[in-house]
């Protein structure tokens, strides 16, 4: 059987954020939120150029996938994000069978009670 190497996608590395950059993100929607399409006030509002798309989902750090967004619109989006990739997580654990078992086999290496051959069980040195 050959082995099949996993590529993790929620560890995108996060790239520096320039003002030029952050400028041109406020530019290409004209100062409107991408998560409620609200406008911003730039001077009067506090707003961060959020990931559309969250890195830990598997979304790039590229241009195409950051937007303005209100401080409040993206504190909601985050932590919806960080609830669904605690569950993507928890479901690559399950599918991958990296949990540890729920029961664990009787006289098994997690029980303090081993049995020996002649079939006496003993305690676990």
């Amino acid at each position: 059987m050959p082995f099949v190497a996993v590529e993790d996608v929620g560890t995108t590395a996060r790239r520096k954020l320039t003002p030029h950059r952050r400028l041109k993100v406020w530019e290409k929607t004209g100062g409107v939120c991408v998560l409620c399409d609200g406008k911003i006030d730039g001077v009067r509002e506090r707003w961060i150029v959020e990931h559309i798309r969250a890195l830990e989902l598997g979304g790039a750090d590229d241009f195409a996938n950051l937007g303005p967004a209100h401080e409040a619109c993206a504190t909601d989006k985050t932590r919806d994000d960080h609830r669904q990739a605690a569950r993507a997580k928890r479901q690559k654990i399950r599918h991958l069978g990296a949990e540890a078992a729920k029961r664990p086999l009787p006289f098994g290496r997690a029980s303090r009670w081993k049995r020996t051959l002649s079939g006496k069980i003993v305690p676990r040195e």
